[in-house]
This record gives structure tokens, C-alpha cells and sequence, in this order.
């Protein structure tokens, strides 16, 4: 076990003291028409950060403090995290500081929810949940 998996955060930030974000987050692992119907918001961090940062999106600093626990975030899901700081900062150290890892990530979920929310939810209800996560990772895989 590596030290940034030792040192990984008791609490990750997703912007949750937002009603409107907590709410959103709610409704995404909640909801029929949501592809993460059933899931931990762990997931929907996750894809939210790497599509904000694949995006382009300036990371913004959510708003609060942590309250999703970082134990919701397995070692693939970390690995996903090391990559996304090491790229943004250009260093592979930052690989070893967890909570900087976390600050980054946070930054680029927050930056890349409201548009991941927005797809998914205001789209015609006839479209399937897979298709729905499908063509957001066609967009920016193109």
C-alpha cells in the first residue's frame, strides 16, 4: 500500500453545502433516467472530474467542506486521481501528496458537474440512461 493510500483524506469535497448541487447529486444516484441510478457518488465524482478535466473546464474550489468519505474511493478510482493531478501539474510527485491529489480532483469535479448534470437530465426522456453517459464520453473522447 503506497502512502497516498494511507494519507488519502477522511472527507472529499464535492460541493454538497450547494443545495442545488446536493440535490443534483441526490437525484443522479437516484433517478430512472440517471446512467448512475444505484451508485456511490464516489462514481459520479469520478466522472465528473475526468470529464471536466478532459473538458478543459478551470477547476473551481467547491464550496463547504468534505462529506463524501474517502473510503468511497477504491484504489482504480485514486489511480484515476494521481493521473488527473500529475497531468494538471506536470509532476509526478503531486502522485504522493494526497490532499493536493484531492484538491486538484475536487476542483475539476465541481468544474465538470453542473455540465455532466445538465446532459443528463435535461435530454428527452426517451433517450436511455447508457446512452445518455455513452455520448458524454463520445464528446470528449473526440
Amino acid at each position: 500500500m503506497s502512502n497516498f493510500d494511507i494519507d488519502f483524506p477522511q472527507w472529499i469535497n464535492y460541493g454538497n453545502s450547494n443545495k442545488e448541487i446536493a440535490s443534483q447529486m441526490e437525484e443522479l444516484i437516484t433517478k430512472q433516467w440517471s446512467p448512475f441510478n444505484g451508485q456511490k457518488m464516489a462514481n459520479v465524482f469520478i466522472f465528473c472530474m475526468a470529464y471536466g478535466f478532459a473538458k478543459g473546464k478551470k477547476p473551481e474550489k467547491p464550496p463547504g467542506s468534505g462529506s463524501m468519505p474517502g473510503s468511497a474511493f477504491d484504489s482504480e478510482m485514486r489511480n484515476h486521481m494521481k493521473c488527473v493531478s500529475i497531468c494538471e501539474k506536470k509532476d509526478l510527485e503531486v502522485a504522493i501528496n494526497a490532499n493536493e491529489t484531492v484538491k486538484i480532483c475536487e476542483g475539476y469535479a465541481y468544474a465538470g458537474f453542473p455540465e455532466v448534470y445538465d446532459k443528463i437530465a435535461n435530454c428527452d426522456s426517451k433517450i436511455l440512461p447508457q446512452t445518455r453517459i455513452e455520448t458524454l464520453i463520445k464528446e470528449i473522447s473526440s
